[in-house]
């Protein structure tokens, strides 16, 4: 019998007959085991007085001690972008020993998801909306008209970052890339939708994005249509967030005139916005298309796109606020997956 077969019994019972005054020959002949493995148990008990941190010494000794160990865990939880020739220089060992060190330890190195920046105040607003707003049915959420712009542009090729992170961690602030809103588009498009129709797509050119234009070409060259044709408009709430476009005066008070509700929507919260999972579906489909040789032709692929989204997805997409709510309320007002 090998030593590590021995069970914490049958060493108990090695012990009692050492004191009963039985020879490390005879123990070993009770237990079919050589007798190096008897004075090993036998001296862990007379040095330590127990037997409960005895282990085997079958095997290759640990690269990392324990000091290592806890430098590489706190190392790791302190920056989740350090690189493994980092992390392996700061305990001296190979970037294989650190790599397997962190996989026992559950982490993995990921590409960080890239979520809008969020401070106090748009986590403590995102919060309050979420539990304003908690009880609310799919029904309530279909009388929302969706509205957003969106950019399109050609070559792009954002920079990935890494970060190590636990499976259940991906959205924990430090394990994702904040984004900024910065740069200028190559194509503007607008579009809305509530849980009974899809508005056409408005094209938004870019000498127009200034809120003069925006009430012209998007309030009355769609939205009025698409609000007043509705069988009962008094239920629909339109959304739109916060962008500059869309809090300066004239559009203000265009909305007033018209008796158009406006919902409140918290910054930087575009995963609470179904519309913003229609562009993501837009740009990837958009992926399988040629490059487009000039902007009209990138127009026509967008438009094509868009007019094959069907109402039913659209319900789909509704049909998650409840549970983005509850995302927002379990993350205390942080960033979901949405």
């Amino acid at each position: 019998m090998k030593y590590r077969t021995l069970s914490p019994m049958q060493k108990n019972q090695i012990v009692g007959m050492r004191k009963a005054g039985m020879k490390y020959k005879d123990i070993a002949e009770v237990f079919s085991a050589p007798c190096s493995t008897i004075s090993t148990i036998l001296s862990h008990w007379k040095v330590h007085g127990s037997l409960e941190s005895l282990k085997s010494q079958c095997g290759r000794p640990k690269k990392l001690s324990e000091r290592d160990f806890r430098v590489l865990c706190h190392a790791v939880s302190s920056n989740r972008r350090h690189t493994l020739v980092e992390l392996a220089n700061l305990v001296s060992v190979s970037r294989t020993t650190v790599r397997f060190y962190l996989c026992e330890l559950g982490f993995r190195n990921c590409i960080a998801p890239k979520k809008p920046y969020l401070n106090v105040k748009h986590k403590a607003d995102r919060l309050a909306f979420a539990r304003a707003y908690e009880s609310w049915t799919f029904e309530d959420w279909c009388n929302i008209i969706w509205t957003d712009e969106s950019s399109f542009e050609t070559g792009k090729n954002p920079q990935q970052i890494r970060v190590w992170r636990k499976a259940y961690e991906k959205y924990n602030w430090d394990c994702i890339a904040p984004s900024f809103k910065s740069g200028h588009s190559s194509v503007m498009v607008w579009g809305a939708f509530t849980g009974f129709d899809k508005s056409p797509l408005v094209i938004i050119p870019l000498d127009k994005r200034s809120a003069r234009d925006f009430v012209p070409i998007v309030y009355e060259g769609v939205l009025s249509g698409f609000y007043f044709l509705h069988d009962d408009p008094e239920q629909l709430i339109l959304m739109e967030d916060g962008a500059p476009v869309h809090r300066s005066s004239l559009p203000l008070q265009w909305r007033r005139a018209h008796g158009i509700e406006k919902l409140f929507w918290p910054a930087n919260s575009p995963d609470l916005n179904p519309i913003e999972n229609v562009w993501m579906v837009v740009k990837d489909l958009l992926k399988h298309h040629s490059r487009p040789n000039s902007k009209l032709e990138m127009i026509e692929k967008i438009q094509s796109v868009w007019d094959t989204i069907s109402i039913e997805w659209l319900r789909t997409l509704i049909s998650t606020m409840p549970y983005r709510m509850q995302a927002v309320i379990a993350a205390r007002g942080g960033s979901t997956r949405w």
